[in-house]
């Protein structure tokens, strides 16, 4: 899958990338693994089964760290990386309780948490890229 600019967006080793983290750190993958298999085989799911799938996704790697979390990083400032590796698991956390992900919830809570509007405007809107 790819946004506009051609960029894929998560793809398959960015999830085994998560499975080998859980498994490190003694948890248990099984749902990662249902999450690949949904998004990687045969037709797939529907675009928005998809995207609630890419947002879990999204919320383990804020936890867990790796190759998906970089893809996130790397649409940041060297500032805003630096906020989102402080606040990634109160980012998780807060991510978890909603039930539709959109900028204006999700550059409140950063800003919640202390950073200011113009960061937390962009990671919000680098968050909403990776999952759209």
């Amino acid at each position: 899958m790819t946004i506009s600019t051609g960029e894929s967006l998560i793809t398959a080793a960015d999830i085994d990338d998560l499975i080998n983290r859980v498994r490190h750190t003694a948890g248990d993958p099984g749902d990662l693994e249902s999450a690949k298999t949904a998004l990687f085989s045969g037709p797939g799911p529907d675009p928005e089964a998809a995207r609630l799938i890419r947002q879990r996704l999204l919320v383990v790697a804020l936890h867990y760290g790796g190759a998906l979390l970089a893809k996130l990083l790397s649409r940041l400032s060297p500032r805003e990386t630096a906020m989102v590796r402080r606040y990634a698991h109160r980012l998780a956390n807060f991510l978890d309780t909603l039930e539709v992900w959109a900028a204006q919830p999700i550059m409140l809570a950063l800003m919640r948490f202390g950073l200011p509007y113009g960061e937390a405007e962009s990671i919000a809107v680098a968050v909403l890229l990776l999952v759209g």
